[in-house]
């Protein structure tokens, strides 16, 4: 595609570390409720907002209140050392040249515990809390565009999770690029691009 007119990124995997952070939680609130738990229930996680697969997937959660056990998860959160940024994020952020959209399943306090002054780069941000329909669904990247005021035909986005693919693709935006940071290449295939890192990411920008 000619350079695009933005460049929406998501967060967590993305531009942060902070996947295993995430599933380590998990791990944590699993042991604590005395859940077993596995990979691929942790996968199901990966990418989306906590409170929608806690409500609407089948697990040993089910029937408890969803407001409960967010906050039980939060509390696990501060356990933990906080992740950091992944190579190349910061400078891929200051050096865009173009508008720059955060589309995270995440809440603004989280993004900007993670990416500190950072996050005034970003002419918009769209997190948990702007959306009725999180990842999959095409309403935080359609939001993200709309906002921008940029078709989404037009807009660059990269992604680490097959859920934040699916909302890119389903919205329409014009290159959704994927790293395989945290799933394989397999696993992400219906990015139009997967590559190993955000030092790919660059070219992409110059069109």
């Amino acid at each position: 595609m000619p350079e695009p007119a933005a460049l929406l990124l998501d967060l967590d995997g993305t531009l942060v570390d902070s996947e295993g952070f995430h599933r380590q939680v998990f791990r944590n609130w699993f042991a604590a409720r005395g859940w077993p738990v596995s990979e691929e229930m942790l996968d199901g996680f990966t990418g989306r907002r906590a409170d929608d697969v806690l409500a609407n997937e089948p697990g040993p959660w089910a029937g408890e209140d969803v407001g409960a056990m967010l906050a039980e998860l939060l509390a696990h959160v501060g356990e933990l050392p906080r992740p950091r940024l992944v190579p190349g994020a910061a400078e891929l952020v200051a050096g865009a040249g173009v508008p720059l959209g955060l589309v995270t399943s995440a809440t603004h306090d989280w993004a900007r515990t993670c990416l500190g002054d950072l996050l005034d780069g970003f002419a918009v941000v769209i997190t948990r809390d702007e959306v009725v329909r999180g990842k999959p669904d095409p309403e935080p990247y359609s939001l993200a565009c709309r906002l921008l005021a940029v078709p989404a035909a037009d807009c660059l986005a990269v992604e680490d999770a097959p859920a934040g693919v699916a909302s890119a693709v389903a919205a329409g935006i014009g290159l959704v690029v994927a790293v395989s940071t945290t799933f394989t290449p397999d696993q992400l295939s219906a990015a139009h691009v997967v590559v190993p890192g955000l030092d790919r990411i660059p070219p992409l920008l110059a069109g």
